[in-house]
């Protein structure tokens, strides 16, 4: 076992690296800061993401992408979001999937606020350096004069699969929003449309004492990517392996755990995230009481896994005693899974 010398900055190239909280390229934008942490150079064209971080009253116009998905997390505050014509107040925990050729916007109404926006199959990060400028700071400030132009705007439409909405000048130009309801929805749909889901709901597979919760799935995405938050307590570490054709992403959203990446050791806490590409070999242990984690698997392919792995699960909560982990049935299933099992749990603390 070796001291981690994982690249700890956003690579120009794809490899496995650790951001900490913060850590990344940053652009301020109003009163907003967007934390770019993954980028076509880094994730070699498979996926971007973004930590956006602002004040009481900031917000984003409307607009859609015609091809790129995109998938919301709410880590702090409250986002008002309006998708499709619906308004929604979203709380931390609350997930939104926002398919492609979906009109969105976002208010900010919370005193701080943050949430992460992956996108995929297109590059959403590439427009705030165009909207924004380069900031030293990790945080917003508390008063911003920054601002961007329509210019800006369409230059952005030029380097980004964007479109902004010149209809409705009222939520497009002076941020009139209508009001909201609360994320109330429990239920991930079976087709690629877009939808919000309420903290701890979707597709619930316990697996052991961890409680894997599918957001996004492979009918959500046509494939494209599946979205897991998974909760647990302290326990052991799981199995080594890798992926020979998926990319895997872990952003921890509360307690701390302990990841292996390629044999390096890393601890991970709230808002640190790791990106392993495929060929990576990983694991991961949970160390705090109650952790939980968020992850981004593309291709949405390796949904099977977790279905096979875990059973589904009618509670909100991991349960006290672990319930079963089927390896039977991965095991069985090998031949049709992207999985290359390397070492046996505790592998680590043994060596």
């Amino acid at each position: 076992m070796t001291t981690s010398t994982l690249t700890t900055h956003l690579p120009k190239e794809k490899m496995p690296y650790l951001l900490r909280r913060g850590e990344g390229e940053r652009y301020l934008f109003g009163n907003q800061v967007a934390t770019i942490i993954a980028n076509e150079q880094s994730t070699g064209g498979i996926f971007a993401a973004a930590v956006i971080g602002g004040a009481k009253g900031q917000s984003f116009p409307l607009h859609r992408h015609e091809s790129t998905f995109e998938s919301i997390y709410v880590l702090e505050g409250r986002l008002q979001l309006l998708l499709d014509g619906q308004s929604h107040l979203l709380l931390p925990g609350d997930y939104a999937h926002i398919a492609p050729g979906t009109e969105h916007a976002y208010r900010m109404i919370g005193h701080r606020n943050n949430f992460i926006s992956y996108s995929i199959n297109g590059d959403i990060t590439a427009i705030y350096p165009i909207l924004g400028e380069h900031h030293p700071y990790i945080e917003y400030p508390p008063v911003s004069q920054h601002t961007y132009e329509e210019q800006q705007l369409r230059q952005a439409e030029q380097q980004a699969d964007i479109v902004f909405d010149k209809s409705n000048d009222s939520i497009a130009t002076n941020n009139e929003f209508p009001s909201y309801s609360l994320v109330q929805n429990n239920h991930v749909p079976n087709e690629v449309t877009s939808y919000v889901l309420e903290s701890g709901e979707g597709i619930r597979l316990l697996t052991g004492d961890q409680l894997h919760r599918l957001l996004a799935t492979q009918q959500t995405t046509g494939g494209e990517y599946i979205v897991v938050a998974s909760d647990g307590p302290k326990g052991d570490e799981i199995v080594s392996h890798y992926h020979e054709h998926h990319t895997e992403t872990f952003f921890c959203t509360r307690g701390k755990m302990t990841m292996w990446a390629n044999d390096q050791e890393v601890q991970l806490f709230p808002g640190d995230f790791l990106h392993v590409p495929a060929g990576t070999v990983h694991s991961y242990r949970l160390d705090d009481h109650f952790t939980q984690v968020v992850g981004l698997l593309v291709s949405g392919l390796f949904e099977p896994f977790f279905r096979l792995l875990g059973d589904e699960y009618e509670h909100h909560m991991f349960p006290n005693e672990a319930g079963a982990v089927r390896m039977d049935r991965v095991m069985a299933n090998m031949d049709k899974l992207d999985l290359k099992v390397v070492a046996p749990p505790n592998y680590h603390q043994s060596n």
